[in-house]
């Protein structure tokens, strides 16, 4: 029975490998751009399968893996100054021009050192005054901010970290504007996902370009970094869609990958710093990562900061065995967080991995069953996960920009460590 048994596994172990040799060389790869020269690195299994194995274990797990020839953009020279703790909030672009004062009155009274406020916004549309003329072409303007250069040199006067955020392929305006950045269904219309959302197409490398020029107009109106927010696929009706290429888990990593390594080539020596937002549920689950391409420790391989959106309200029943997740804010942030240092364990003991900033949930999710309502208590809460798992810094993202309830809160920055 035991030789049976042991034969079954061998042959059931051959055929996946053989499954897998042929399948990869009949899928087809991205090529990705490659600015500067790259070594290609080792493989190394995901340091999430193995859950239970503590932090520090994991680090020496992968010390002899090392490879002095992993190495990237190895002719930069970084004299970009980081703002070592960062404690921001997301702002609207109608907020920044007209309730600077309520939001000055935020930053110099409280532990909040840092704002982020739409250049892209969700819907497409680029809110400033640009120069560039691929901007011009291709984007949508609704330039809302009337002078962006009043405003950032207001923030510094206040000593304010800036940050620039850029909505990547969730967009309705660019694609209307740039039909050939649009996503589009198997018949030529356009793509739209359930919640009637329309998208463009991460595998177009033109599209790319686009995104980093607007990353470049950023350096050049003067803020400190550049985030990119919806940096992944879509992820129902992808079956009416029509990529241009064969819609893998492969090729999508590749080109959320790809797309990010390019941003940071093009943005770093421009003096600005990179960041890139993603789901949450990417820190635990291989299934949802595979779904919108995001690889957690391989985009954290080039960012400057990767920013896990650990809304706990956006976590199903049974999550790290809690039964509302939204109801218990600090066991869910904590737990995220170690899930974040155990999928980075390998970036760390090689030596290059982005800082982690995480976003906190500073709205109510009414519509979850079983909420609480978020307030002070709630967002100490969350704090305090952050930082018992060994991170000091966070942005708050309320899609208002309203923080007036939360701000007794926000008022002791010496609670961090």
């Amino acid at each position: 029975m035991l030789c049976i048994l042991v034969c079954f596994v061998v042959c059931a172990i051959a055929g996946w490998y053989g499954y897998h040799s042929i399948a990869k060389t009949e899928k087809p790869q991205i090529i990705l751009p490659t600015p500067t020269p790259t070594v290609a690195v080792k493989d190394i299994s995901d340091a999430g399968s193995q859950p239970a194995l503590p932090y520090n274990l994991y680090m020496q797990k992968y010390l002899d893996s090392l490879d002095a020839n992993d190495i990237w953009m190895e002719d930069f020279i970084d004299t970009r100054t980081p703002r070592p703790v960062v404690k921001g909030m997301y702002q609207t672009a109608n907020m920044m021009e007209k309730q600077m004062d309520y939001i000055l009155d935020l930053l110099d009274t409280t532990g909040l050192n840092a704002v982020i406020f739409d250049l892209k916004e969700d819907n497409g549309y680029l809110t400033v005054r640009v120069q560039s003329e691929l901007l011009r072409e291709k984007g949508k303007l609704d330039p809302r901010i009337s002078d962006i250069s009043k405003i950032i040199n207001v923030l510094k006067e206040h000593n304010v970290y800036c940050i620039a955020r850029v909505v990547c392929f969730r967009d309705f305006a660019t694609g209307e504007k740039s039909p050939d950045f649009a996503l589009k269904k198997k018949d030529g219309t356009r793509y739209k996902d359930n919640e009637g959302h329309y998208w463009l197409n991460p595998f177009n490398q033109d599209l790319w370009e686009f995104l980093v020029e607007i990353g470049r107009e950023a350096a050049r109106i003067g803020f400190d970094e550049v985030n990119f927010d919806y940096c992944r696929f879509a992820t129902n009706k992808i079956s009416e869609a029509d990529f241009g290429q064969e819609l893998t888990n492969e090729n999508k990593e590749a080109a959320i990958t790809g797309f990010v390594r390019y941003a940071c080539e093009e943005l770093k020596p421009m003096g600005v710093f990179v960041s890139v937002d993603v789901f949450g549920v990417v820190l635990s689950s291989v299934i949802d990562a595979a779904a919108v391409g995001q690889n957690y420790a391989e985009m954290a391989r080039y960012v400057d900061y990767i920013c896990p959106m650990v809304y706990p309200s956006h976590y199903t029943s049974g999550y790290y065995n809690l039964k509302v997740p939204d109801a218990q804010p600090y066991e869910l942030i904590y737990n995220a967080m170690l899930d974040s240092k155990k999928k980075l364990a390998a970036n760390k003991a090689r030596g290059r991995c982005a800082e982690v900033r995480p976003w906190m949930q500073a709205f109510t999710a009414s519509w979850v069953k079983g909420h609480i309502d978020y307030g002070p208590e709630q967002m100490t809460a969350q704090f305090k996960g952050v930082y018992d798992a060994g991170y000091t810094s966070w942005l708050l993202w309320n899609p208002a920009g309203s923080y007036s309830k939360l701000k007794s809160s926000l008022e002791n920055p010496e609670d961090s460590p």
